[in-house]
């Protein structure tokens, strides 16, 4: 089973969150793909994954209901359908505000396109507001909610524990 998690990151917040969502989904034997969004555009093919994760970070535009630009690009460079029979999920990183409510946005566009949704996407704080210092990295409980996501979303998917993940 193989997963594709596609991000937008300034600071390295998103891609560590990202990263972290591939960990988990790989202690359960899922093969991963973590790519850029400005990358994955250009190189993503959907029909490869049998889970689509998407990160953006949270930024102040229209009510924090928009992930950034380039991650709604990609999203929308998908065709109506592209995620049908998928399993899909979405992540944000946010050092304020808005988090919970793009967290929703991405995933209510996941839905549209076909994607069987895994609800409560982890938000996680980290970065400075309103700033381009990259401020203070994940908390360990933020590091383990992405884990737990990615495994969230292989069990999903079908996938089961990894032999050295079971008792």
């Amino acid at each position: 089973m193989k997963a594709l998690i596609v991000y937008f990151s300034k600071t390295g917040h998103t891609k560590q969150a990202a990263l972290d969502v591939a960990r988990g989904l790989e202690s359960c034997g899922v093969e991963c793909a973590v790519e850029a969004a400005d990358n994955a555009k250009a190189t993503a093919d959907v029909s490869e994954y049998e889970i689509l994760a998407v990160g953006s970070p949270t930024y102040g535009n229209r009510r924090y209901r928009l992930p950034a630009r380039q991650v709604n690009d990609f999203l929308d460079s998908l065709s109506p359908g592209s995620l049908e029979g998928k399993t899909c999920g979405a992540f944000t990183v946010n050092a304020s505000l808005g988090g919970k409510k793009l967290a929703g946005a991405m995933e209510l566009a996941l839905d549209k396109l076909g994607g069987n949704v895994v609800g409560n996407s982890p938000v996680v704080k980290a970065g400075a507001p309103m700033s381009l210092w990259k401020g203070p990295d994940a908390s360990p409980s933020d590091v383990s909610r992405c884990e737990e996501f990615g495994k969230r979303l292989a069990d999903a998917a079908g996938a089961g524990p990894s032999p050295e993940g079971s008792a």
